[in-house]
C-alpha cells in the first residue's frame, strides 16, 4: 500500500515540471525574435536618419525639428509650412504670374537667347565679308571709293560711280568697277543672305533718250550690277534684288561737288538673316 502510494506521488511530480520544456522552448524563440527584430531596427535607422534630414531639409527645418528660419516646427505656431495658407502668387508689374505665364516668359527668353547668338555669329560672318572687300578693293588700288556701314537690315556696301563704276550719264560698268565687283562677289557667293542692289545718283537732272530722268539711269545702274553678278560669278537669281532710287537717298550734301560724288553711288547691302535686336537691347 506504501509503494503503491510513493509511486503516484512520483508520476503527479514528473507531470507538475512538463511545462518547464516548452516553456523554454517559447523562451528561446521570443530571444531569438527579439534579436532579429533589434538587427532589422538597426539597419533601417540610418535609412530613417538619412530620410529625416532630406525631409527636414525640405521643409526647411533642422534634422532635430526645429526651423531652421529660427522659428518653431512645421506644425508649431506661426513659422510651420502648413500655416499661413498656400504661398502668395508671384506678381509682375501688376500681372499675376501664373504657370503658363511663367512657361510662355521662360519659352520668349530662351528665343530671345537663341537669336542673339545667331545674330552674333552672323555679324561675325559679315565682319569677315567686310575685310575680304575692303582687302581686294585695296589690293586692286581702290580702297577709296568703297565704304561700309552697318545698319539693322546688315551690311552696306557703298561704290561710289564717278571713274569707278560708271562714266558719267552711263550704266555700263567700268573695268574698275568689275574689279570691284569681283572681289565682293567672291566674298558673297558663298553666303546665304539675299542682296539688294540699289542705284543712287545726285540732283543734278538728267534728260537723254536712254534715261528721261535720275530714276532710270538708277535703276539701269543697280540692274547692270545685278546682271553682272549673274552672268560672270552665277548668283543665284533668287538671291538678287536691284531697285533705282534716283536722287531720293543722299548721303552728303548735294550743293558741293564732293557731296554730289558720294551721292552717285551703288549701294549694295547684305540683308540680314536674323531678326534686330529689340529696342534698348544690349547689342
Amino acid at each position: 500500500m506504501r509503494k503503491k502510494h510513493a509511486a503516484h506521488h512520483e508520476e503527479e511530480h514528473e507531470n507538475h515540471e512538463a511545462w518547464v520544456i516548452p516553456y523554454a522552448d517559447m523562451l528561446t524563440l521570443l530571444m531569438g525574435l527579439f534579436v532579429v527584430l533589434w538587427a532589422i531596427s538597426s539597419a533601417d535607422m540610418a535609412k530613417l536618419e538619412a530620410l529625416q534630414t532630406s525631409f527636414a531639409g525640405s521643409l526647411g527645418m533642422t534634422p532635430s525639428g526645429e526651423s531652421a528660419a529660427g522659428g518653431d516646427g512645421a506644425l508649431d505656431g506661426t513659422d510651420g509650412v502648413l500655416e499661413g495658407g498656400f504661398p502668395e502668387p508671384l506678381v509682375v508689374n501688376g500681372v499675376e504670374m501664373t504657370e503658363e505665364r511663367i512657361e510662355e516668359a521662360v519659352g520668349a527668353l530662351e528665343r530671345e537667347q537663341d537669336a542673339e547668338e545667331a545674330r552674333a555669329e552672323e555679324n561675325e560672318q559679315l565682319d569677315a565679308v567686310e575685310q575680304a572687300i575692303s582687302d581686294h578693293a585695296a589690293a586692286t588700288g581702290v580702297a577709296d571709293v568703297v565704304g561700309f556701314r552697318r545698319e539693322d537690315r546688315g551690311l552696306v556696301v557703298s561704290i561710289v560711280s564717278d571713274q569707278v563704276l560708271f562714266e558719267p550719264g552711263s550704266a555700263d560698268l567700268r573695268p574698275e568697277g568689275r574689279a570691284v565687283l569681283d572681289g565682293l562677289a567672291d566674298a558673297l557667293v558663298a553666303l546665304p543672305n539675299h542682296v539688294a542692289i540699289e542705284g543712287h545718283t545726285d540732283d543734278v537732272p538728267i534728260a537723254t533718250a536712254r534715261f528721261p530722268s535720275n530714276w532710270e539711269l538708277s535703276t539701269a545702274r543697280a540692274t547692270s550690277v545685278l546682271q553682272y553678278l549673274l552672268s560672270t560669278h552665277g548668283f543665284p537669281p533668287q538671291r538678287l534684288t536691284a531697285s533705282g532710287y534716283g536722287e531720293q537717298h543722299p548721303v552728303a550734301d548735294n550743293a558741293d561737288p564732293t557731296g554730289r560724288a558720294r551721292n552717285r553711288r551703288v549701294d549694295i547691302a547684305v540683308l540680314s538673316m536674323t531678326p534686330a535686336a529689340p529696342t534698348g537691347a544690349t547689342p
